[in-house]
C-alpha cells in the first residue's frame, strides 16, 4: 500500500504533468496563432519518380513570420523546390508555409525572399542567399516535372528534374549570372580592373560557385 509521502509524490508528478503538457499545448497554439501553415491533405508525387525536396529528411531549423517578424523554431522541416514551399510536421500533422514567411533557416542555409522580380519571378520567391554583404550571390533552386514516354510504351513517366540558377543583387538590381568572369564583372559594375587582377592572381575558375563566391568578398571588401 502506497505511503503518504509516495502518493504526494505521484500526485504532485501527476500535477506537473497536466501543467506541463497545458504548457505545452498553450506555446503550440501561440505558435499556429502567430504564425499558421496550411494542412496537408493530398498525397503529393506518389506517381512522380525522384523527389522534389531539397532534402528528403526532415531537419529542425528556424521561420521567420512575415506578420510580426518574429523568428519561431521548428524541429521537422523540409524545403520543396517544385512548390517553392516549406513542409512542416506538427503533432504528426503536415502543413505548408507559403507566404506567411519570409525567409528560413536549415543545415543549408538562409533561404529568403523579398527580392525584386525577375523572369518568371516574383518578391515571393525563396533563394538561398550565399552571400548577404552589399551586394548578395543569391541561388534560385527549383524543380519541374518532366514527361516521357519510352519507346514502344503505352506507359508516361514523369520525374523530378532540378535546376538552379545563381544572381546577384546590387543597389535593388537584380541580375542573372553565368559561371564566366564577363557576366560576374558587368554586373558588380565597377572595380572590374583590381577584380579581373583578383581572378588572374587567384587563377580563380568562374565556372565554380565557390570561386564566384571569392570574387564578391573580394569585392565588397574593397
Amino acid at each position: 500500500m502506497p505511503t503518504k509521502v509516495q502518493r504526494i509524490m505521484k500526485k504532485s508528478l501527476l500535477c506537473a504533468g497536466l501543467i506541463f503538457g497545458s504548457l505545452t499545448i498553450h506555446a503550440q497554439s501561440m505558435f499556429l496563432q502567430d504564425i499558421n501553415g496550411r494542412p496537408i491533405f493530398e498525397t503529393s508525387y506518389v506517381e512522380i519518380e525522384g523527389s522534389p525536396y531539397l532534402n528528403e529528411e526532415w531537419s529542425r531549423g528556424t521561420v521567420k513570420s512575415k506578420q510580426n517578424g518574429k523568428t519561431y523554431e521548428l524541429a521537422k522541416m523540409r524545403y520543396d523546390t517544385y512548390k517553392d514551399e516549406l513542409e512542416y510536421e506538427e503533432n504528426q500533422k503536415k502543413y505548408r508555409f507559403g507566404k506567411e514567411i519570409t525567409e528560413f533557416s536549415t543545415g543549408n542555409g538562409v533561404f529568403r525572399n523579398g527580392f525584386p522580380p525577375i523572369e518568371n519571378q516574383t518578391e515571393r520567391q525563396f533563394y538561398h542567399v550565399l552571400y548577404d554583404g552589399n551586394v548578395k550571390l543569391l541561388k534560385r533552386l527549383s524543380a519541374r516535372i518532366q514527361t516521357e514516354k519510352p519507346y514502344n510504351s503505352a506507359t508516361t513517366i514523369k520525374r523530378f528534374v532540378k535546376e538552379d540558377a545563381l544572381y546577384l543583387v546590387k543597389n535593388g538590381v537584380i541580375t542573372r549570372l553565368k559561371k564566366d568572369k564577363k557576366t560576374l564583372l558587368e554586373a558588380l559594375g565597377d572595380k572590374q580592373k583590381e577584380l579581373d587582377t583578383f581572378i588572374k592572381d587567384e587563377k580563380l575558375k568562374l565556372s565554380k560557385e565557390e570561386d564566384i563566391l571569392r570574387v564578391i568578398e573580394k569585392y565588397d571588401s574593397e
